[in-house]
């Protein structure tokens, strides 16, 4: 009876969904036409008229600074956008943004592909030309504690020609362990040992193709990238973010981050990370140029509370 009992609990059923059996399986996973084209094009028009013709310095994601932006020949802008989702002097932008990352869309398939139930929002992108992202795993900058269980979506905001350089990701790699032993000073060894990883396994490399509306998730642990531009006459205009499972707690891989602060909206929280001052400005270039500390950012938070 005993052996007949192990059998039938080997064979019980899965309640995971096929969505999360491949999610698991692959650390990523590609929803089609998951988001309405209306959506989108209500927030492309904002970003339009609002943000492509700005005179603002905006804080960029691929070089942690606040930069203007720089277009290309063809009128791309050159440098990606960090967490657009909460800008003080945009509020329409943003608006449009958080109705696409906090859709009962985006819910539904975050739930499905996770089995979790509730999420917050943590940090966002946006990308008009491709930036060449390196291979790297996301566990190393953003992560729930206990690890592996934060998610990121990439989404298509337009049909994305190859020639643009499209994102990729190597399917199985949330598997691969290339930061034991390390620590957050060994950044680019780190760095090195990925690219090393991505190099000697080119067959393993999948950048699906995606067009407007699609969604490809993956996990913290997953090695992903951006195949280089191969014709700078096409855009690849897209959205990132990164989502938490609500009962999780926010860090790394090596630490956890306290104090956060959250807003909502219809339902969700998300993080605000940023005011977008001179203050934060301020603090971003001294930290890039390698002089941050914990005592700089108590004099940067002073000048703060005295010119507010």
């Amino acid at each position: 009876m005993g052996s007949d009992t192990n059998l039938l609990e080997r064979k019980a059923p899965s309640n995971k969904s096929a969505a999360q059996e491949y999610y698991e399986t692959n650390g990523y996973y590609v929803w089609k036409n998951l988001l309405s084209p209306a959506m989108i094009d209500r927030l492309l028009q904002r970003y339009q008229q609002e943000i492509l013709s700005s005179k603002n310095s905006f804080f960029r994601q691929n070089t942690n600074r606040y930069e203007v932006n720089k277009l290309t020949e063809h009128g791309y802008i050159q440098q990606s956008f960090l967490d657009i989702h909460d800008y003080k002097k945009f509020p329409d932008f943003s608006r449009c943004a958080k109705e696409l990352y906090t859709s009962k869309e985006m819910r539904n398939a975050l739930s499905e592909i996770t089995g979790f139930a509730s999420f917050k929002l943590m940090q966002t992108m946006l990308f008009d030309a491709n930036t060449e992202t390196q291979p790297h795993q996301d566990c190393w900058y953003l992560d729930t504690v206990p690890n592996g269980h934060l998610l990121a979506a990439w989404i298509a905001l337009e049909d994305i020609d190859e020639r643009a350089g499209r994102f990729f990701i190597l399917p199985g790699s949330q598997n691969v362990d290339l930061h034991s032993g390390m620590d957050e000073s060994e950044h680019d060894a780190w760095i090195a040992r990925i690219k090393n990883y991505t190099a000697a396994h080119p067959e393993q490399l999948h950048a699906p193709a995606l067009k407007k509306g699609d969604v490809l998730f993956w996990n913290s642990h997953t090695i992903h990238g951006s195949l280089p531009t191969q014709d700078p006459r096409f855009s690849r205009k897209s959205l990132t973010a990164h989502y938490m499972p609500a009962e999780f707690e926010f860090g790394n891989l090596f630490c956890t981050k306290k104090n956060l602060q959250y807003k909502s909206h219809d339902g969700m929280e998300y993080l605000s990370t940023r005011d977008d001052i001179p203050f934060d400005k301020l603090k971003a270039d001294i930290k890039q140029a390698g002089l941050y500390s914990p005592a700089v950012t108590q004099v940067v938070q002073k000048m703060k509370q005295v010119f507010k």
